[in-house]
């Protein structure tokens, strides 16, 4: 058995009711920070504010919201399809949504930064037959292509509001700063493929090595992703529907709730609060949300009341589905690890498909 499919420390919890036990506490403890809001007064009455518009809410926009999400996943689910089944024959579509709406109910539902999703991902793709170094790989070949989505989108919108081709009543430097360093960072990335094209020394030891190994690994994620730009596949629209279809559900909450910002706030807002993700604290999404929308000029309650709607289906709709996937996900995770009757065939991305046997007749 290898060393990732036995290590406590990465073996994730798939029980439910693990899950559950794990969440008492911390919904307790939301239900009463806010019944407290709701009664207090003077600097939180916007908070009760928008939680009494709530119940003003269109319905046919909650339910195209519930739309939205549901086909953001669908991208995401595709996506990946798309990259491990390149590197994997057990991952075909059934066991990449198992293992997306599982890793959606672990990011959701466990306090770990979006890490629980990621870490369920790299440990379904060992068990599936990968080596440690080529399961990392294909998980940010994963990772790069989707999150290159996501930096142009902070590019699109920030830079639209900077330039003043959507109305807004922000500062320049709300839209300006996100797309310079949205920018910064995809240059960054090309040149960490770039370098890992050419890249031959062996690695060093210590924290040094430790940096060295996590840029040349982001490095040859961001040369198969590119491998994969050169040979166009309709799943990879995935990496556009997930977050085209979720930042949708802002929009339509926003609608739900009142005459929502032009497009570009609406993306730009969506954008950097999706980057307190890297964030470890309570409300680091959503705040940061609130703030992009309020310093452009929407009502806060209404900024709040659609921010809370939002993340309610963004969080307890996948979270819900994905305990409801974790037992057949166990299910399939275990029969992988037990002995096949034939290996599993393995091809790298770069390779191209096989040429067609030769024939032996005399």
């Amino acid at each position: 058995m290898d060393a990732v499919g036995t290590s406590p420390d990465l073996r994730i919890s798939l029980e439910p009711r693990a899950i559950a036990r794990r969440l008492a506490l911390p919904a307790a403890f939301a239900a009463v920070v806010a019944g407290v809001l709701v009664v207090a007064d003077g600097p939180l009455q916007a908070f009760a504010d928008a939680l009494s518009r709530a119940v003003d809410a269109d319905p046919r926009w909650v339910v195209g919201a519930v739309g939205f999400e549901l086909a953001s996943f669908a991208g995401y689910i595709a996506l990946l399809w798309l990259i491990s089944g390149k590197v994997s024959q057990r991952m075909d579509l059934r066991a990449s949504a198992q293992i997306a709406l599982g890793g959606a109910g672990a990011t959701r539902l466990l306090p770990t930064a979006g890490v629980g999703g990621a870490a369920l991902t790299l440990w379904a793709l060992r068990r599936s037959g990968l080596t440690t170094e080529r399961a990392a790989r294909t998980l940010f070949a994963f990772l790069v292509t989707l999150y290159s989505v996501f930096l142009a989108g902070i590019v699109v919108s920030g830079g639209l509001l900077a330039v003043g081709v959507a109305n807004t009543d922000g500062p320049f430097a709300l839209g300006a700063a996100p797309a310079a360093l949205a920018l910064l960072a995809i240059l960054a990335c090309l040149a960490l493929g770039h370098r890992a094209r050419t890249q031959t020394e062996a690695l060093r030891p210590g924290r040094i090595g430790a940096l060295l190994s996590g840029g040349r690994l982001v490095g040859r994620g961001v040369r198969d992703g590119l491998v994969l730009l050169r040979r166009p596949d309709p799943r990879l629209l995935g990496a556009f529907a997930w977050w085209i279809f979720d930042a949708a559900v802002l929009w339509a909450m926003l609608h739900a709730f009142g005459a929502p910002p032009s497009l570009a706030v609406v993306g730009l807002a969506y954008f950097v609060g999706q980057a307190g993700n890297t964030l470890p604290i309570p409300g680091a999404v959503s705040g940061g949300i609130v703030g992009v929308l309020v310093a452009s000029g929407v009502g806060a309650d209404v900024a709040l009341a659609s921010v809370l709607a939002y993340r309610s289906v963004a969080i307890w709709l996948p979270a819900g589905i994905g305990l409801a996937t974790l037992p057949s996900l166990r299910t399939t995770l275990a029969r992988w690890g037990r002995p096949e009757p034939a290996p599993v065939t393995v091809t790298p991305i770069e390779l191209h498909p096989p040429a067609p046997a030769c024939s032996l007749a005399a």
